[in-house]
């Protein structure tokens, strides 16, 4: 923690502070939500700062680089697999570097084709489907488009919302950049529905609950929005938050953790359930969110 001078940039100030760190790795830590500036989250590296405001870096406890594990392949046939993400890496290459896309990565670890068969935004983690084939890939995308696949997420947000429910609205953009866009509830010729369903698991202290959430739709950034609006942000959300958790987060706590298909084959295959268990960043923060 250190007293900033007026007029500096913030990404140059958190440098200074580190100076093992380049000014790149230093704005990146900024925009990932590492820093904050009188208590608050600032994610903007360009910020001016002024004389006497107190600046708070949280360096990531271990390097964010993902290499192929087999332990995070949770089912696996002869069509297509699954693969449990860690947050910090993008599915495809189109939404990030290609260094940091998981399609890069399991396909120079895995032998045969790798087809990304549905998405998960970069900081959400969990599980991911990669079909083996063009035909199996088609078939899954139905499944997906049919709402045949069922999808369930953990969640952090804050507060206590009520122990059930359901949030239906329709979603329109409102910004867009490379690499970024931005949703909310509101009406237009280009609105697109969206329901989202969720039971409380655990009160985590005063001011967070651990989420189940059922989409019925799947919408672009839909649970984000939804908390958000009710009041509930999911706790890191850069985008859809407010930048006032009471703890640290380094990514938006948002888990894809299980996921349920049909019966294929005509019968044949029986249906099928895949979890993933929460990660280190969920149980890290539950312990901090019981004790304040």
């Amino acid at each position: 923690m250190v007293r900033a001078e007026s007029g500096q940039r913030l990404a140059t100030f958190v440098q200074h502070m580190h100076p093992a760190l380049s000014v790149r790795a230093a704005r990146r830590l900024v925009e990932e939500g590492c820093c904050r500036v009188n208590g608050k989250i600032e994610t903007f590296g360009s910020r001016a700062m002024e004389s006497g405001e107190v600046v708070e870096v949280f360096l990531p406890s271990q390097s964010r680089e993902h290499h192929f594990e087999r332990s995070r392949i949770l089912y696996e046939d002869a069509d297509f697999f699954a693969y449990d993400k860690p947050a910090w890496l993008p599915v495809t290459p189109v939404e990030g570097p290609k260094s940091w896309s998981l399609q890069d990565i399991l396909g120079q670890s895995l032998p045969g084709t790798i087809i990304p068969v549905h998405r998960l935004d970069a900081d959400t983690s969990g599980i991911v489907l990669f079909a083996k084939h063009e035909k199996m890939a088609r078939a899954l995308e139905e499944l997906f488009r049919e709402h045949l696949i069922q999808k369930t997420y953990h969640a952090i947000v804050r507060g206590h919302p009520r122990e059930s429910g359901e949030r239906r609205s329709y979603l329109i953009k409102v910004d867009s950049g490379k690499g970024y866009e931005r949703w909310k509830s509101g009406k237009g010729p280009d609105a697109r529905e969206a329901t989202t369903t969720w039971e409380v698991e655990t009160r985590l202290g005063h001011y967070a609950s651990l989420v189940k959430i059922k989409p019925l739709s799947g919408r672009y950034h839909q649970i984000r929005i939804h908390f958000s609006e009710m009041g509930h942000p999911i706790y890191g959300d850069r985008i859809y938050g407010d930048r006032q958790d009471p703890i640290h987060v380094s990514r938006h706590l948002l888990h894809a953790s299980v996921l349920n298909m049909p019966e294929r084959k005509g019968g044949a295959t029986p249906k099928l359930e895949i979890r993933s268990r929460l990660p280190r960043e969920f149980t890290e923060a539950q312990k901090q969110l019981e004790k304040i």
